[in-house]
């Protein structure tokens, strides 16, 4: 069969594997399925999951063969099969010059190859998926093509690797660092994992106010930590803005994310002053912030606008309160509601009001409750004169 060489940089293609940061860690189910499966397929005795890396190949999954074993690139077939762009069949190795004098087939004794470049989302080439025996052999168009597709599904789960690495890196971001301003305390609890659509940022911007954000999105798996990375940045990038007075920007930059995963995603964004405690809030479609007072008197501040990326073309309505000393704004999403105790916005405002000050870690107590939930929880204080 014919294929075509790719014009791949060794250099890129060792940095994509290093990237996804498995060699050497041993067996893993989900890789060894794949060479299974392979190899009973094609009623072969070796297959092999490899990786290609500073002219060394890896076998990262081998049935019939050492795991994990380096051998220099020049020695085996798959240097030769990284470089090309669809499988690579080779009947008798020892009638193809290309092969017949590697140290496989001169010292091992393999007859037949076939392997499938294995391919990251940018193209880069990292591996191969193949099979091997001694004896030679044929394989027909319908073969080459299940073999093709085996080495897809090796890219499938090469490309997980590397989609919870981003997703980790993501989670590691969205955590910013602590804020002192005069007279306001701020408290987060957070269970957020892998897959979390929680967003909670909170920062201090040229004028001295605190802007202060938390919102949800609901998507499948970890398009949602992903998409709430999406919503931080936006937000954040417009720290120094009054939200939505940079007209359709942020709309049009979350929105469009949104639609194309076919998620919602909701937003409180608040910009307080330290010194007033007067408090400007942008409640988009949210609905789950309390004003509880320092007499013990609450508000739901329920939502003013619909969702990101359903009101497009409209502003966005700023509502006005004022944080008097002893005050609190209480911010959750909805995975509170999972923890023992918390059905509702309202549970959470009784809680508020007889937990007090000690509200975060009596949240912090109930996390266990709800092990599958992501829960978030955001207590702003203004302190009390004296």
């Amino acid at each position: 069969m014919t294929t075509t060489t790719t014009d791949q940089s060794p250099t890129s293609r060792s940095a994509a594997v290093e990237a996804l940061g498995i060699l050497g860690s041993g067996p893993e189910e989900r890789f060894d399925r794949i060479t299974r499966m392979t190899q009973q397929a094609f009623g072969v005795p070796l297959s092999f999951l490899n990786l290609v890396h500073h002219d060394v190949v890896t076998a990262q999954s081998a049935q019939g063969w050492e795991q994990g074993g380096d051998v220099p690139a020049d020695q085996v077939f798959c240097s030769v099969t990284v470089m090309q762009d669809g499988p690579v069949v080779v009947p008798d190795a020892r009638l193809d010059p290309r092969f017949r004098d590697m140290a496989a087939v001169r010292d091992q004794g393999i007859r037949f190859y076939a392997g499938a470049p294995l391919a990251m989302a940018d193209g880069t080439q990292v591996g191969t998926l193949c099979i091997m025996d001694a004896e030679p052999r044929e394989l027909s168009a319908a073969d080459v093509e299940l073999l093709a597709d085996l080495a897809r599904w090796a890219e499938r789960e090469l490309g997980h690797v590397l989609d919870r690495d981003r997703v980790r890196r993501v989670l590691a971001s969205m955590t910013p660092e602590p804020v002192s301003l005069p007279g306001l305390d701020l408290q987060v609890v957070s269970s957020a994992r892998e897959t979390s659509g929680d967003v909670a940022d909170w920062r201090t911007a040229a004028d001295g106010t605190l802007r202060l954000t938390v919102g949800s999105v609901s998507a499948v798996g970890r398009a949602a930590a992903l998409l709430a990375s999406t919503i931080r940045a936006a937000v954040v990038a417009r720290t120094d803005l009054e939200l939505g007075s940079d007209g359709p920007a942020l709309e049009t930059q979350i929105g469009d994310d949104l639609t194309a995963s076919n998620a919602v995603g909701s937003l409180f964004h608040a910009r307080v002053e330290p010194d007033s405690g007067r408090l400007v809030y942008v409640d988009a479609g949210h609905g789950l912030a309390l004003h509880v007072r320092a007499d013990g008197t609450r508000d739901v501040l329920g939502t003013t606008d619909l969702p990101i990326g359903l009101q497009r073309g409209t502003g966005r309505t700023h509502v006005a309160l004022t944080l008097e000393p002893g005050d609190r704004l209480v911010v959750v999403t909805r995975g509170t509601f999972a923890l023992d105790g918390l059905p509702d916005i309202d549970a959470v405002a009784s809680l508020a009001v007889a937990a007090g000050a000690d509200l975060p870690d009596r949240v912090r107590a109930l996390l266990p409750t709800a092990p599958d939930d992501d829960v978030t929880v955001v207590v702003l204080t203004r302190r009390p004169v004296g």
